[in-house]
């Protein structure tokens, strides 16, 4: 019997790839014959470079060292993946421009850039990358991808023709794009942008008012933010700004798509394509799934969902565990063959989520599917 685990992690409790190791455990105490695959997985966010890692012994990491967010902070040693048979790298916007490096007194998207992710973006292409696969979830910043266009040779400038700092609080000055010092090898390259959120550029659901405050924007300069991206637009080819996932990463996703022709992908769905996923579950015979929470947003395009979405395919059936189950999701929609929650007992959020405790809830929780699972096989 061939199970495969393909788990996400539990936010702020334990990795993806710790969730899979409690899971495995928890399926040899009950089938120890049993031939276990284990995939962790991500939707383009923090953890995206581990599960691709993982999953693709092929790839090299590469090291660079990048500008930080913030231009009074050091420099960041900043690392990618590099699949050199399919000239393909992989990034993670977060590695270089990414909000945890910025010290929260000084988190401030009017001034953040994301002219590291451009450098490692450069790096990656100079070493060969033809095809850049760039996940841009946990960013620090709101500059509408400015700052990675920047570093690979796009200038912007005012209306009497000086340089505009590629950052949000400086967008309503830019007047003119120049594409003028950009290399073909750019040029050449195809961009896939991986994300999980379906945000418009700006507005009410914008990229500023949406994602600024959690960057540590005030209200009124989530205005000013929302401003700049609205001008900003007006440089953009008609209908990008309204595009679902525009405002991802504070614009990232509508700048790279109006300068660079990049094309949006689902976060889990690109992943699980880069893995190879549905050569992997062809043969199974159960899928089990998780993440730290599952809710009304799970059918959206979280991790759960697009694994879900692979078994059905197959005809495999799919469980998934969870820390908190809420009371908004769409269970019966979602159409799992279960769905449950690791907690065993009533205890404090702190509880739930120390990493011990949770990873001992997975691996007891997952004997008892087993359990089931195998009672049901044997009918």
């Amino acid at each position: 019997m061939k199970i495969v685990i393909a788990t996400d992690k539990f936010k702020g409790s334990a990795t993806g790839s710790e969730v899979a190791l409690a899971t495995l455990r928890g399926i040899q105490a009950v089938m120890p014959e049993a031939h276990v695959v284990s995939v962790p997985v991500a939707d383009g966010g923090e953890g995206t470079l581990q599960a691709l890692a993982a999953a693709m012994p092929q790839l090299r990491s590469m090291h660079c060292e990048v500008a930080a967010p913030l231009p009074q902070l050091p420099p960041v040693e900043a690392h990618y993946l590099l699949d050199d048979e399919r000239h393909t790298a992989y990034i993670e916007l977060a590695t270089a421009s990414g909000l945890t490096l910025v010290p929260e007194h000084l988190r401030d998207p009017l001034k953040t850039s994301t002219l590291g992710t451009g450098v490692m973006i450069l790096d990656a292409i100079n070493h060969g990358a033809r095809h850049i696969v760039l996940g841009i979830g946990g960013s620090a910043t709101n500059d509408c991808a400015t700052g990675i266009l920047a570093s690979l040779g796009f200038e912007f400038l005012d209306a009497d023709g000086a340089l505009v700092y590629p950052c949000g609080g400086d967008l309503s000055h830019i007047a003119h794009v120049d594409d003028s010092g950009v290399s073909q090898a750019v040029k050449d390259t195809q961009f896939t942008i991986i994300c999980d959120v379906d945000n418009p550029l700006y507005g009410d659901n914008g990229a500023a008012h949406v994602y600024g405050p959690q960057k540590g924007a005030s209200p009124a300069q989530v205005e000013e933010l929302d401003q700049g991206l609205r001008h900003f637009a007006t440089l953009m080819p008609d209908g990008i700004a309204t595009t679902s996932g525009a405002g991802a990463a504070g614009g990232v996703g509508a700048g790279l798509m109006a300068f660079l022709n990049a094309t949006l992908s689902p976060g889990i769905d690109a992943v699980l394509d880069c893995m190879q996923f549905d050569r992997i579950i062809s043969d199974a015979d159960l899928i089990i799934t998780g993440e730290g929470r599952i809710d009304g947003q799970t059918a959206m395009g979280k991790t759960a969902a697009g694994v879900l979405r692979a078994g059905r395919k197959h005809g495999i059936p799919v469980v998934a565990i969870c820390g908190a189950l809420a009371a908004d999701a769409r269970v019966d929609e979602m159409a799992f063959d279960g769905i449950f929650s690791i907690i065993q007992q009533p205890c404090t959020l702190e509880q739930a989520m120390d990493t011990a405790t949770c990873l001992r809830n997975v691996e007891a929780t997952v004997k008892q599917i087993m359990k089931l699972f195998l009672s049901q096989h044997k009918l």
